[in-house]
């Protein structure tokens, strides 16, 4: 008998709000591989003020599924759909994963999420630190350079603050093979 081995894709899918943690917690409970990314944010009352973790991508949770699992994921408390374009489920590639991860993990760096559509600026990968080897979208703010990972499938993008000795801008003739080669990619 020949049996395939499933194959397992990363995916968002929407929630509630402030379903997140609730939904993660049952997803590992039922052995389905799972990654809500968090934060601590700093919550004033009017007594006292609390360092809360909360989500990085608000409404969003990542889960790792083979097509055995895919439609058990929607049938949890508080799933509302698989983020989708055209009504196709859109697959999260393992490395924005694991760069989401990496993001996450660098506490003393200011990490911003942004909705905002970013203009296509010079190409730069990241020579030292824990961003090594991520490649990114460079935008000068205020003198500092910041390494943009663009996360297409959620429609948003992640800003960390990176210094200029961190970063190598290819060459004028590598930065046309690439806005070439990321223009080619768009139009097909």
């Amino acid at each position: 008998m020949n049996r395939h081995k499933p194959h397992y894709e990363w995916y968002a899918v929407y929630t509630k709000t402030n379903g997140e943690k609730k939904i993660f917690k049952n997803l590992v409970r039922e052995k389905i591989e799972s990654y809500l990314p968090l934060t601590k944010i700093l919550r004033q009352w009017s007594d006292r003020k609390k360092w809360v973790e909360e989500p990085f991508f608000r409404n969003y949770v990542f889960v790792r599924v083979s097509h055995v699992e895919f439609f058990k994921v929607l049938n949890f408390p508080g799933v509302v759909s698989y983020v989708s374009f055209g009504g196709i489920p859109q697959v999260i590639p393992l490395e924005q994963i694991n760069n989401i991860k990496r993001l996450i993990e660098q506490q003393e760096r200011e990490v911003i999420l942004s909705k905002e559509n970013i203009e296509r600026g010079q190409y730069a990968e990241v020579l030292a630190g824990p961003f090594r080897g991520m490649n990114g979208e460079v935008v000068k703010i205020c003198g500092n350079y910041r390494i943009v990972i663009r996360i297409d499938a959620l429609g948003c993008s992640i800003y960390a603050n990176i210094s200029r000795d961190e970063i190598n801008i290819p060459s004028p003739k590598g930065q046309l093979a690439v806005m070439k080669e990321n223009f080619n990619d768009s139009s097909s």
